[in-house]
């Protein structure tokens, strides 16, 4: 299946990079590294993050970062969405849920 970013996801991670960069530019760019490198491992297996807590969504926890990336599966296409990439310690399932509702 086919990868893909939607803009909030870009935005998403523009933000951590943003945020760690505060401190260290190194770090943040191996942590958005590490992100899309786990994250590609959903074009070939996009069933091994498990059912989201938003109807219609999965969520794929990143090993050894307390990231979460929330995708959606789209068979008719082939691809694998991912609509947003939050930090488990953010009230993300509210902001994730206004989204959805714009």
């Amino acid at each position: 299946m086919k990868l893909l970013f939607d803009d909030r996801a870009l935005g998403d991670l523009e933000d951590i990079h943003r945020w760690i960069a505060q401190d260290s530019a190194r770090a943040a760019k191996a942590v958005i590294d590490r992100i899309f490198a786990s994250t590609e491992l959903l074009g070939s297996f996009p069933y091994m993050g498990r059912a989201g807590r938003d109807e219609g969504t999965r969520e794929w926890v990143i090993p050894r970062l307390p990231y979460i990336v929330v995708y959606e599966i789209d068979h008719v296409a082939n691809e694998v969405i991912v609509i947003a990439v939050f930090h488990g310690a953010q009230d993300w399932e509210a902001r994730l849920k206004e989204r959805r509702q714009t």
